[in-house]
């Protein structure tokens, strides 16, 4: 990767929101995979210790999946540089 004008490297347009846009990315993939975890072992009937380092788990894989997804959904609408 090499620099723009200013010597970033960031992957955004406005290099001035990419720590926010980081952030939010982040937290809007968090949150819903944490959620999504913790629903599916709990219908599975897991509690306890079990419960949670199985939702750790899961929430990691579908955290990124779906920071994956945003990523590919904002280089899509050109908020990401491709």
């Amino acid at each position: 990767m090499t620099p723009d004008a200013n010597g970033s490297y960031t992957h955004f347009r406005f290099p001035m929101k990419s720590t926010l846009f980081s952030i939010l990315a982040i937290v809007a993939s968090a949150v819903p995979g944490v959620l999504l975890a913790w629903l599916l072992m709990s219908a599975l009937g897991l509690d306890g210790t079990l419960l949670a380092l199985a939702t750790v788990f899961f929430a990691m894989i579908f955290s990124v999946a779906i920071f994956a997804g945003l990523i590919a959904a904002g280089r899509a609408l050109g908020i990401l540089k491709a």
